[in-house]
């Protein structure tokens, strides 16, 4: 297996360390995505982004409308997303269900909208450099499942 950041703010270090495991470096998958340099244009530009990947666009409803909890509290959006000015659409795929999806999220969050095609960034190029460093513990991981 194979582990990246995404929100632990690299509590996920031990538990990668303690079981042996590769984590993809960085602090979370956005820049993964986007490419080190052009996130950190991204945020330089405009600090106040709100990311979304693909995951996110489609539990949007589940993780931040009723995970953090603005289904049942719609005030808390301004404390939570009052500092925001846009929300960001690193999409991996190209799929116009998930834009409309990540449009409407925007609306809902009141923000601006905006969309980039990124692909899965790193990930592809990080899994098979992976592999070809450490074929015999990606196979003990694959027999495992």
């Amino acid at each position: 297996m194979i582990y990246g950041d995404c929100g632990t703010g690299g509590e996920i270090d031990a538990f990668v360390e303690r079981e042996g495991l590769i984590r993809i470096p960085g602090p979370h998958c956005y820049e993964m995505f986007m490419g080190t340099a052009e996130f950190d244009a991204e945020m330089e530009d405009q600090i106040g982004t709100f990311f979304l990947t693909d995951y996110m666009v489609r539990h949007f409803e589940r993780i931040v409308m009723q995970g953090m909890g603005l289904r049942a509290h719609p005030q808390l959006r301004d404390m939570y997303f009052g500092n925001y000015t846009r929300v960001l659409y690193i999409a991996q795929t190209d799929d116009e269900g998930l834009r409309q999806k990540a449009r409407r999220a925007a609306a809902e969050l009141g923000l601006a909208y905006e969309y980039r095609f990124t692909g899965y960034g790193a990930f592809p190029e990080f899994i098979a450099n992976a592999v070809a460093a450490n074929p015999s513990q990606t196979q003990r991981q694959t027999q495992r499942r």
